[in-house]
């Protein structure tokens, strides 16, 4: 009997390209007053391939596709508007529209090319965001979504056609359309997950686990990112994140929505994992998926017993030393973990920093990857998937060539 043969992945698989190009200056403005307030990410990677991001209050944008471009300053958030806390590049519709947040609630449109503020308005609170087609999500910390046009050019015409609901019962963290603009995933701090049809946006549909009589989509931390599958319509992927640092990646059939059906997936639809599970993205190329992940739980460093024990005893006194235990370190702490879809096998892990990867975004041809390590003031730029190559034709003379 043979071992089983090792997997083997293709050229553009992360296997084979993950790997670092370089960094660049990065830093999150402090939250101000609101200690408790949602996690700042002021870092988006735009249509027309710029990466817009933040140092401090200062919003700047780099060239990705010239290497030796320096980044050059976009606008500087001002004090009285609060601190710069998130950043949204607009999608395919948009792709030259830039949003900004801050922790006073103002929100900010920019152009990019143009490098002028389009329009702008307040809220109590902006706690995510996110752009689908011909439309900004905007996510606050009671729960309550807003759907606002950004074409639109006047801010009183704006707030007239809002399109206003509030389903969600505590903070959301993070929100995600459909690349053909037809769904919408929204998750919150207490690990609720809902899914918007942009025909009815008023109701979430009932899809999930069947949970006293209704499918619901529960995560037991919050929820701290969403991706669609590009390639498989029906499949959501949630992952969340828990006070003691651990995190689970759960995989969401959104096509059952009868009450009787049932799921007959023979993969897995639950991972759990020993580190904080803080972004989620699908390669366009080929059937992997990547995650990555915060420090993960860490065991108290020492004890101290209530009897001697005699292979650490002092040999002078009868005083037991303390025992030292080596805390428990997380397997994939501050790591990008890339996984095969939908099979969930792992495919490659790699550690890309030192500290917190507070999350990631990606390149909008899935080539590249950035990963934010605010704590190391650090932006770091990876290669992760390849480019595919379709095999070649045959030629003419070698179908023909006489054997």
């Amino acid at each position: 009997m043979t071992p089983a043969d090792p997997p083997t992945y293709a050229p553009h698989s992360a296997y084979h390209v993950l790997r670092s190009v370089n960094n660049i200056d990065y830093s999150v403005a402090s939250a101000g007053e609101a200690a408790d307030s949602a996690p700042a990410s002021p870092v988006s990677w735009s249509q027309s391939n710029a990466v817009v991001f933040g140092r401090g209050n200062r919003v700047h944008y780099k060239n990705m596709a010239d290497t030796e471009d320096v980044a050059q300053q976009l606008c500087k958030v001002t004090s009285s508007l609060g601190n710069l806390r998130l950043v949204q590049c607009g999608g395919k519709d948009q792709p030259n529209i830039v949003a900004l947040a801050t922790s006073n609630g103002w929100i900010q449109l920019w152009d990019l090319v143009a490098k002028k503020m389009v329009m702008n308005w307040k809220l109590k609170s902006v706690t995510s965001m996110c752009f689908g087609e011909n439309t900004l999500t905007v996510g606050d910390e009671k729960g309550t979504l807003r759907h606002y046009d950004p074409r639109v050019n006047d801010s009183t015409k704006l707030k007239e056609q809002l399109k206003k609901v509030t389903r969600h019962q505590g903070r959301i963290l993070t929100g995600a359309w459909k690349e053909d603009g037809k769904f919408l995933a929204t998750g919150d701090q207490n690990g609720l997950v809902l899914v918007w049809d942009a025909r009815r946006p008023r109701v979430p549909l009932e899809v999930g686990e069947m949970v006293q009589r209704r499918r619901k989509m529960q995560h037991v931390g919050a929820v701290t990112a969403l991706a669609w599958c590009p390639w498989q319509s029906k499949y959501l992927v949630t992952g969340d994140s828990t006070t003691e640092g651990a995190g689970t990646i759960r995989v969401w059939d959104v096509s059952l929505v009868d009450d009787n059906a049932t799921s007959t997936s023979e993969w897995p639809t639950k991972v759990e994992l020993d580190a904080q599970v803080t972004s989620l993205h699908f390669s366009p190329h080929i059937r992997e998926l990547l995650s990555t992940h915060g420090p993960g739980k860490v065991a108290p460093p020492t004890m101290t017993p209530a009897t001697p024990i005699t292979p650490i005893e002092d040999p002078f006194t009868s005083i037991p030393l303390p025992v030292h235990v080596d805390p428990f370190v997380s397997r994939i702490s501050n790591s990008a973990v890339v996984h095969q879809f939908p099979t969930m096998r792992r495919v490659t892990t790699v550690s890309v920093a030192k500290k917190n990867v507070a999350g990631s975004v990606l390149s909008p041809n899935g080539h590249r990857i950035v990963f934010e390590v605010p704590e190391e003031s650090q932006l770091k730029v990876w290669e992760v998937w390849g480019k595919f190559k379709a095999p070649k034709a045959p030629s003419l003379y070698e179908t023909c060539a006489i054997r």
